[in-house]
């Protein structure tokens, strides 16, 4: 089946632009019920965000794996959970909630078996994790799972005629100690560990480290062997766990899709650090759908050098890195919701930015993971 794959190939395919080195996009590209944009900007030396979407004629998959710690699990996620969704809406009869969350499961214990086997090697890749945000449509039924901090917005019509307003709607529920109901779910899950949730270097975070509660990988904060083993004292100091500090289990939500349900923005944590949901909402409702992820890109960005007091055009020029103090690595993914088009045939997008160099989108045949069918 063919697939876009990005890979670093030191040229720009058609389509793409970036006048700012750190940012790629791609054109409009169809999906089962519409279209979809992606763009991403990368801030840290090596980008951490991946995304992807699958669109075949009976399903669209989207995925942002938002990266710390390193890139090894966001890039494993990017190779790695689509196949498990694959295989369990295969096993299950169609796509569900059950078989999403079956398939974030597998995802935790494929990474968990990389990492046990390169243990004695690369014990640092025991600390490396990745948020991890699903979206599936599948007729009229639209699956959002998440774990971390990434986020999904719904952009919905309100109002009569062919015109009216759009307004947001959050459909992703966030693991992230910033919150206080997030705060108090760790709280009750470890009455006799006071350090649980500690606030340091100026946020709440999961035993004082990390302030996502929620992650694929992190096994250091999950098995305690890990961080007790000698060879961790390359990584860190030893950590005090009872139980898993961090868990797994997605939030998944289940919604209809309905006629005034006009589309999706999908977007790891670095453009909500700056935009909030109605004024992302706002920018894809009220501009054309070329470029649109890229524009939300752009706003992000616009708005991180407004708040450092840097003009945009200057911030363009800082490098990687550098870069990193300014914004984080920002993935973006916006679904129209045109149900009314016709089907197209089996394609998928993968936007990785897996190389110091801004990324390429390269058409090309990929036998790690089959494009088939998935039965609604």
């Amino acid at each position: 089946m063919l697939r876009a794959v990005a890979r670093c190939c030191g040229h720009w395919p058609p389509g793409a632009a970036a006048a700012d080195g750190m940012l790629w996009q791609t054109e409009l590209r169809p999906h089962a019920a519409g279209e979809f944009s992606m763009a991403a900007a990368q801030a840290n030396l090596t980008m951490e965000d991946q995304a992807q979407v699958l669109a075949s004629p009976s399903a669209t998959l989207v995925g942002v794996y938002d990266g710390h710690g390193g890139v090894d699990a966001s890039r494993f996620l990017r190779s790695g959970l689509f196949p498990h969704v694959q295989r369990f809406a295969r096993e299950q009869g169609g796509i569900s909630a059950e078989a999403i969350r079956s398939a974030f499961g597998a995802a935790e214990e494929e990474f968990h078996r990389q990492v046990r086997q390169e243990w004695a090697r690369r014990p640092r890749l025991a600390a490396v994790g990745s948020c991890c945000l699903l979206g599936a449509i599948s007729g009229d039924t639209l699956y959002v799972a998440n774990l971390g901090d990434s986020r999904a917005v719904l952009g919905r019509r309100v109002g009569g005629g062919g015109g009216g307003a759009a307004v947001a709607e959050r459909l992703s529920a966030e693991h992230n100690a910033a919150s206080e109901e997030v705060r108090r779910e760790l709280a009750a899950l470890n009455p006799d560990d006071a350090q649980i949730v500690v606030h340091a270097r100026g946020a709440w975070r999961v035993k004082g480290i990390i302030q996502v509660s929620r992650s694929i990988g992190d096994f250091y904060l999950k098995k305690p062997e890990y961080s007790l083993d000698p060879l961790f004292r390359q990584v860190g100091p030893p950590i005090a766990l009872k139980r898993p500090a961090l868990s797994a289990e997605p939030s998944v939500q289940v919604r209809k899709l309905k006629p005034n349900d006009l589309f999706l923005i999908f977007a790891s944590d670095g453009l909500w650090e700056h935009l909030s949901d109605d004024a992302a909402v706002q920018i894809v409702f009220k501009n054309p759908r070329t470029g649109i992820a890229n524009r939300l890109v752009k706003a992000a960005l616009k708005e991180a050098a407004r708040k450092r007091e840097v003009r945009y055009r200057d911030l363009r020029t800082i490098d990687k890195g550098v870069r990193r103090h300014f914004h984080d690595d920002i993935s973006v993914v916006v679904v129209f919701l045109d149900r009314h088009r016709e089907r197209r045939h089996t394609r998928v997008v993968d936007s990785s930015s897996n190389c110091i160099s801004a990324p390429v989108d390269i058409y090309s045949s990929n036998t790690h993971q089959s494009a088939e069918p998935l039965h609604g």
